[in-house]
């Protein structure tokens, strides 16, 4: 792969945990005409909650005349502390103050957008979750705003339902621009996270009068992601530009075979991860030189919700539904449990329904056993020499890397790669684990964290630029 010209170097570098602190470094290195073989990263121990800081670990083929460039375009990034390379077989440190970074970042929040350039499509975000809406505003690939707004539960509370939610999450957003001196007119169009819609293939599709009424359902409604798109469309309308979904949670791509589940009526359905599924599918594709179109790829989202799914040839053919308890057990789900135990507490007289639903869904798995959902916390737990704490996190693990060899089987066995993401890869216990189990199946990658912010922009921006179209919900 590498020439006379070229040389592998290992990279470590200390960073704030920021939104799209990852695809920032990688942009960078990937502008150099650098090549990444290998991505780790891991949160620091050490790290306080007024910092939260994590390792990045990189090893990147290149020339290596440009590697002091790269070091020092990397360092010039607000969310990274230090970058450690090897020059002239010695180890070189550049860093800066944990406090400096944190003042750049604060800095970076409270400056105004920049002028939008000629010929550059500038898309608003959104992805609401439980108790946060996020939202960021990109210039093509570029993220120019971030902001993660939060909101504390009595002011949810307030609201009523879910949907009632829509008009302050909307405000906020609409707060965050003024501030940011966006200015609505320069916006090309508005890119939401889709909720419980029906199951669709997988794509950029564009937000219509059909798919609202869908969200305003009852059973879309359950999620804070049906507001994504609802406000996206309430913000795109009088702008007279297009709101888009893109990779929705619904995507269904299984194969027929992976339908069935032995009781009629109880068919298995493909609920997951599938935005930032994707987005990393796709990626990991590049990085491995490999079309997604061609590649067979079992990618595992390690998060509240933990999905694992068999990519072959640029679709998902079987994922577990997390959020009907199928799979591995969760921070805060219980993944699959035997029936008839099941069945008995249902029918014990000591739980309403909705009691159940809330232990299988938000009160399972790890919160269940450690009352907490935390990870850092149960780290920490084991740190102090908890050994339950410990086997609960194997134990998490050790059914990950079960769903793992599932899909294998699956994928017949042929299997380019394997990847880890989403917030619980950051954990190099839980990977280093499941790696201990699975490595010999396929390489193995770990991708921590998740940047759907990025995954939403990118699927709206090739359909702006032409290079896919968008599909209509029907």
């Amino acid at each position: 792969m590498g020439t006379k010209n070229t040389k592998t170097q290992h990279v470590e570098l200390t960073v704030l945990n920021r939104p799209g602190v990852l695809g920032r470094v990688v942009g960078h290195i990937r502008r150099e005409g650098w090549n990444i073989k290998r991505l780790l990263v891991d949160e620091m121990e050490e790290a306080n909650s007024s910092s939260e800081l994590s390792c990045m670990e990189i090893d990147i083929e290149g020339a290596n005349t440009k590697l002091a460039q790269v070091a020092e375009k990397i360092l010039s990034l607000d969310c990274v502390i230090s970058i450690t390379t090897t020059q002239n077989g010695k180890r070189v440190t550049q860093t800066r103050s944990v406090k400096e970074s944190a003042a750049l970042v604060a800095k970076e929040e409270s400056i105004k957008a920049p002028e939008k350039k000629n010929g550059t499509f500038r898309i608003l975000t959104i992805n609401p979750g439980s108790t946060s809406t996020k939202c960021a505003v990109y210039d093509n690939d570029d993220a120019i705003l971030i902001k993660t707004i939060r909101h504390c539960e009595a002011e949810l509370s307030k609201c009523g339902s879910i949907l009632e939610q829509k008009d302050l999450r909307r405000k906020c957003i609409m707060s965050f621009l003024k501030e940011a001196g966006v200015k609505q007119a320069s916006l090309d169009a508005v890119a939401g996270r889709g909720g419980l819609l029906k199951p669709i293939e997988s794509g950029t599709y564009l937000i219509n009068e059909t798919m609202l009424s869908d969200l305003r359902s009852a059973s879309a409604a359950v999620h804070a992601s049906a507001l994504g798109a609802i406000i996206a469309a309430e913000i795109a309308v009088p702008l007279n530009v297009p709101a888009y979904v893109v990779d929705p949670i619904v995507v269904d791509e299984m194969d027929r075979n992976a339908k069935l589940t032995g009781l009629p009526g109880t068919e298995r359905s493909s609920v997951f991860h599938a935005l930032n599924q994707k987005a990393i599918a796709r990626r990991l594709s590049e990085e491995i030189g490999k079309p997604y179109e061609n590649a067979r790829l079992i990618i595992a989202h390690l998060g509240g919700g933990i999905t694992v799914g068999a990519h072959r040839y640029g679709r998902v053919i079987d994922v577990n539904d997390a959020l009907s308890g199928e799979g591995p057990f969760t921070p805060e789900r219980t993944g699959g449990v035997p029936a008839l135990p099941l069945i008995k507490m249902c029918f014990s007289g000591e739980y309403t329904e909705q009691e159940m639903i809330n232990r299988i869904t938000k009160k399972g798995g790890m919160s269940a056993y450690l009352g907490t959902n935390d990870l850092r916390i149960v780290q920490k737990m084991i740190n102090d020499g908890d050994e339950f704490a410990a086997l609960v996190l194997d134990s998490m693990a050790y059914q990950v890397s079960k769903e793992i060899g599932a899909m294998s089987a699956v994928l017949e066995g042929v299997v380019d790669a394997i990847v880890l993401t989403g917030g619980l890869a950051y954990s190099n216990r839980c990977t280093g684990a499941i790696k201990q189990r699975v490595d010999k199946l396929a390489p193995m990658y770990v991708f921590a964290g998740e940047d759907e912010m990025q995954a939403l922009a990118g699927g709206v921006l090739r359909v702006l630029r032409g290079e896919e179209t968008a599909a209509v919900y029907e």
